[in-house]
């Protein structure tokens, strides 16, 4: 059997008043007299005050809240699995915290979680042939802000298409890589402007 919602509403006002929480029960809308009166009851007139087929309180549907949370878990989800993928495909503890903000210590627990392992020691850098598709597929699909979600997705993009020719390719390299060749094109572009 289902508790009713009047035991459900009671068993949380009287938890409530045992820890001392009297603002809890004013915000379930009891009133003073209320709880002095709920917290003189014996066990067996709150069972049966539990059980009364009467429901004691009304519950609305807040739809604009409920609407707001639901877009919120939506997007909370979405990250989550743009987490995942980015650790799947080799994100950084570096990396991880500058897109999603996550300390070393989450990023270890999502790895575990996902079981995903980390080689030891510094990640190898691309051959030439490597950084120059990696380079050819950036420019094909490049984001202008490279802080953006945008650029991060675009980065995952490059490293899946890459990862069957070169398989030890991941996402820390591929960001590397290119935060350093648009660091040196802006430099170029800034060099022949000067001049």
């Amino acid at each position: 059997m289902i508790p009713s919602l009047n035991y459900a509403v009671l068993t949380n006002a009287l938890q409530a008043l045992n820890e001392g929480n009297i603002r809890h029960c004013e915000d379930l809308g009891f009133t003073f007299d209320e709880m002095n009166a709920l917290s003189q009851l014996s066990p067996d007139a709150l069972f049966t005050l539990s059980r009364a087929a009467a429901p004691f309180i009304a519950v609305s549907l807040r739809h604009d809240v409920l609407h707001q949370l639901l877009a919120h878990s939506g997007q909370e989800e979405q990250r989550r699995q743009l987490i995942d993928r980015a650790i799947r495909l080799g994100g950084s503890i570096a990396l991880m915290n500058h897109y999603f903000g996550l300390t070393s210590n989450e990023v270890c627990l999502r790895r575990r979680l996902l079981g995903v392992s980390v080689p030891y020691g510094r990640t190898p850098e691309p051959d030439e042939k490597t950084d120059v598709a990696i380079w050819l597929q950036w420019q094909q699909r490049r984001v202008e802000n490279l802080e953006s979600p945008d650029a991060l997705i675009t980065m995952m993009q490059v490293t899946e298409i890459l990862q069957p020719e070169a398989e030890a390719l991941s996402l820390t390299t591929v960001w590397k890589r290119i935060a350093l060749c648009e660091q040196e094109a802006a430099t170029g572009r800034r060099t022949l402007h000067a001049g």
